[in-house]
């Protein structure tokens, strides 16, 4: 294991860059409300159905970004554990800090 570190350390190096370029879209709502984060759970854009950008609207619109937002989180969440288990042939690792 201490001879493949070095390795390991690069494989987790490269999957990181790539998952920082990784990007996913997440909807809801029947689209109303669009989120497209990458692998690293910043939030790259986002975008509201027209019909929402009213003042009338505003705590319905407020609702639906934090339920999007946290829902693209989760989804993020799943695709580096996805991804972290096929780097290490499905073994499991506890959480690495600032990795989930």
């Amino acid at each position: 294991m201490i001879n493949n570190m070095g390795a390991l350390i690069e494989k987790v190096q490269r999957m990181q860059q790539e998952l920082r370029n990784m990007t996913m879209e997440i909807s809801e709502e029947e689209g109303a409300c669009k989120i497209v984060i990458n692998g690293h759970q910043e939030v790259q854009d986002i975008k509201i159905a027209p019909s929402l950008l009213r003042p009338d609207q505003a705590g319905v619109l407020e609702s639906l970004i934090l339920k999007t937002v946290n829902k693209a989180i989760v989804e993020s969440k799943n695709i580096i554990k996805s991804e972290v288990s096929k780097m290490t042939g499905g073994m499991n690792f506890p959480d690495i800090p600032g990795m989930f």
